[in-house]
C-alpha cells in the first residue's frame, strides 16, 4: 500500500470520527444523553450504523484494492438501506417502498457491475 492510499484511508475514517467528537462536545447534556441512548439501542446500528460503516468499508476496499472488504461494505450498505425502508414504513408507505426498491435495485446493479 502506498502513501496516497494510506492518506485516503486516514481521511476516510478519521474525518468523520473527529467531526463526531467535535459535534458531541458542543452539545448540551440533554443532547449528549440522547446520543448515548441511541448508541445503546441495537436497532440504531441496523439503520444508520450499517449505512455509515457500509460506505466506509466499501470505499476502503476500493482504495486498498481488497475486493472482499468492498463487497462486505456494499452488502452492509444495502442491508442498511433496506432496513431504513422498513423503519420508514410507519411514516410513509410510498417513501418506504421507494427506499426498499432503491436498495434492491442498487444491490442488483452492484452485482452486475462487480461480478
Amino acid at each position: 500500500m502506498d502513501a496516497v492510499q494510506i492518506v485516503f484511508l486516514v481521511l476516510l475514517w478519521g474525518v468523520p470520527i473527529v467531526r463526531f467528537i467535535q459535534m458531541y462536545r458542543k452539545m448540551n447534556e440533554e443532547e449528549q444523553a440522547e446520543i448515548k441512548a441511541s448508541l445503546k439501542n441495537p436497532l440504531y446500528y441496523l439503520d444508520d450504523g450499517f449505512r455509515y460503516i457500509g460506505f466506509a468499508l466499501m470505499f476502503s476496499g476500493m482504495i486498498t484494492f481488497i475486493p472482499i472488504i468492498q463487497h462486505i461494505g456494499a452488502s452492509i450498505l444495502f442491508i442498511g438501506w433496506f432496513y431504513g425502508g422498513l423503519d420508514l414504513l410507519d411514516k410513509s408507505v410510498k417513501q418506504s417502498v421507494g427506499l426498499m426498491s432503491f436498495a434492491v435495485l442498487m444491490a442488483g446493479v452492484y452485482y452486475l457491475i462487480w461480478t
